[in-house]
């Protein structure tokens, strides 16, 4: 008969092996660099993907999320545009997980649901001042933009000012904070992600070239492309990056993105898409 010593003492390495066993799939830590819009998304899947979890340090330009990656001093990063051919070109993996719709806002007491790319245009290039010029009250337009470095800065302009530039607009950073000037001014009219709304900010999403700003609309003429950057060879990124792509993590997707493949999943746009 063993001694009770050995019982408990085998019992006890036992747990600690169970213990650690378990903590390891926890100790999976991916640190991802780059677009605070695909950030939002990274922050959502921590709370339900179990394989790892994250940090995030995201920056305001998608192009430091491809330096980060290609410098290695990160696991993942995200960038929202097309990566560059001179990144890919060095064996960098890329994974397209969505799209990200870029929405025009204005205070939620504005009487205008609808604006044409051409009457943005006038806008945010200073042509058009006045509310009443697009069929609105008679109030000065005040348009807010995101900093130059953002990718929303740049996809709007390509999108919608073309070869023209940004005039009579005041820049605000971070990208977030556009939603508290246009919550306070009535003149107000600004763009960002749409990851960015929620259900308590009290803005209105206006509909461009009458498209309305749903997540399974992939008409809606303001978009971009959002990517995952990673190095080949790392099991855990991989793992996570085709998660991102299954089913389940487009469905994680499409609560603030238009999936990467829309059309093959259905799911309930909750945000609304006049007011949120």
């Amino acid at each position: 008969m063993r001694p009770s010593g050995f019982v408990g003492g085998l019992f006890l390495a036992s747990l600690l092996s169970f213990l650690s066993s378990g903590a390891s799939a926890q100790e999976v830590r991916l640190h991802y660099v780059g677009s605070s819009t695909i950030g939002n998304f990274i922050s959502d899947a921590d709370s339900v993907y179990e394989a790892a979890w994250f940090d995030l340090n995201t920056v305001p330009e998608s192009a430091g999320g491809e330096l980060a990656i290609v410098e290695g001093r990160c696991d993942l990063a995200g960038v929202a545009n097309i990566p560059s051919a001179k990144t890919l070109q060095r064996g960098v993996a890329s994974a397209l997980i969505g799209w990200d719709a870029i929405a025009v806002l204005t205070h939620p007491e504005n009487p205008v649901n609808n604006l044409t790319l051409s009457q943005l245009k006038g806008i945010f290039t200073g042509q058009i001042t006045n509310w009443k010029e697009v069929g609105g009250p008679d109030l000065e337009i005040h348009p807010y933009i995101t900093a130059v470095e953002s990718a929303t800065h740049k996809v709007f302009r390509s999108v919608v000012l073309g070869s023209a530039d940004y005039a009579g607009c005041e820049t605000v950073a971070p990208d977030a904070d556009i939603l508290e000037r246009l919550q306070n001014d009535p003149g107000g009219i600004g763009h960002l992600s749409f990851s960015f709304l929620t259900k308590e900010e009290k803005v209105k999403v206006l509909m461009v070239d009458g498209q309305p700003l749903h997540l399974t609309n992939p008409a809606y003429p303001i978009t971009r492309p959002l990517y995952l950057l990673w190095w080949p060879g790392r099991s855990e990124v991989a793992a996570f990056v085709d998660w991102t792509l299954s089913a389940e993590g487009q469905r994680l997707v499409m609560k603030r993105f238009i999936g990467a493949r829309e059309g093959t999943i259905t799911v309930n746009d909750e945000m609304g898409s006049l007011v949120v």
